[in-house]
């Protein structure tokens, strides 16, 4: 039986690939963007089976219309896909407070507020699946994506949580942790702060350690997504790609680690 899948971003990069991959693999999907014109051309994919919707995940009246129609359409809405999102990039002391509130209020209440907005269609059908798109950056930080990635730690948090609360209504969820891929997460999706020079050291770290970054295909990417998700037991955290799995499982190593070495001493406190 065909997914009803609601999708968040699906302009460019992994949103897009999923909409693609959905509808040739008979999926249903309510695609949505900013800017219907930018994703007009998956109506020649399959008319039938997709529905544009124009969503700015800041915007709770257009959330709420979006899925509105969503329900009108397809009558059900089986998978919601929180995809939208950007990066921010430059040092604490650069950023704006304009662009610290914007980041979270695309990466964390956008999110949150297409939870909410989703929520009552799951609980009066009795079933749903909530795929969150975090980052490998959600469970550990590196200059210069403070802001972004505590924007994905928080995904994260009310992710698992929530996962617990939802679950009690047939609920499941899914936080999705990519590592770098070629999406256009470097290009128009990334907002960059005004450089102090005094930083030039760790900018020139970065560079340097980034040229030794394996790209991955957002391509093959979304397949294994997919799968996963539309699988019989999908996983809470989904690390995707090799780079991912391995930087994570490092970061939570360096972090039991951590704890062990302090443990009788956090004892005191007792």
């Amino acid at each position: 039986m065909s997914k009803v899948w609601f999708i968040t971003g699906t302009s460019t990069g992994f949103g897009r690939q999923l909409v693609e991959q959905l509808l040739r693999a008979g999926d249903k999907v309510v695609a949505t963007a900013r800017r219907l014109e930018t994703i007009e051309d998956f109506k020649q994919l399959a008319p039938d089976r997709v529905h544009l919707a124009a969503l700015d995940v800041t915007n709770k009246e257009q959330i709420q219309a979006a899925v509105q129609e969503a329900v009108e359409v397809f009558g059900r809405i089986d998978i919601v896909v929180n995809n939208a999102g950007y990066g921010l990039f430059g040092m604490l002391e650069e950023y704006t407070d304009e662009q610290i509130r914007k980041q979270f209020d695309v990466n964390v209440f956008g999110v949150l507020d297409v939870i909410r907005a989703t929520l009552p269609v799951f609980k009066t059908q009795g079933y749903g699946h909530y795929v969150n798109f975090s980052s490998f950056f959600g469970t550990w930080s590196m200059p210069p994506y403070s802001i972004y990635a505590a924007s994905k730690f928080a995904v994260e948090g009310f992710s698992e949580a929530f996962a617990r609360e939802f679950a009690i209504f047939g609920i499941k969820t899914t936080i999705v942790e990519p590592s770098v891929y070629a999406t256009d997460f470097f290009g128009h999706s990334m907002d960059h702060t005004e450089k102090l020079e005094e930083y030039t050291p760790l900018y020139k770290g970065y560079e340097e350690g980034l040229s030794n970054i394996k790209i991955g295909d957002p391509a093959k990417a979304v397949e294994l997504i997919i799968s996963i998700v539309k699988s019989d037991n999908p996983p809470l955290r989904l690390p995707v790609g090799s780079q991912a799995a391995y930087t994570i499982r490092e970061a939570y190593t360096k972090r039991i680690d951590e704890v062990d070495a302090w443990m009788k001493r956090s004892g005191e406190a007792d």
